[in-house]
């Protein structure tokens, strides 16, 4: 069983965490690639604590 310390340390992955900033040092796939916008079209906006974009060029 995790103290809530621990579940905290573990679970928080906002900017300025432990684990966020551990998560941002990765490639994090978060779409298929069939799911990606066609060329010029409007982006799919993500969110990981953070704005952010994904766009087919």
């Amino acid at each position: 069983m995790f103290r809530a310390e621990d579940n905290e340390f573990l679970a928080e992955s906002g900017p300025g965490t432990a684990m966020g900033e551990l998560l941002r040092r990765f490639w994090i796939p978060v779409l298929l690639s069939g799911e990606l916008p066609e060329p010029d079209g409007e982006p799919k906006k993500i969110v990981l604590g953070r704005p952010r974009i994904a766009a087919a060029e």
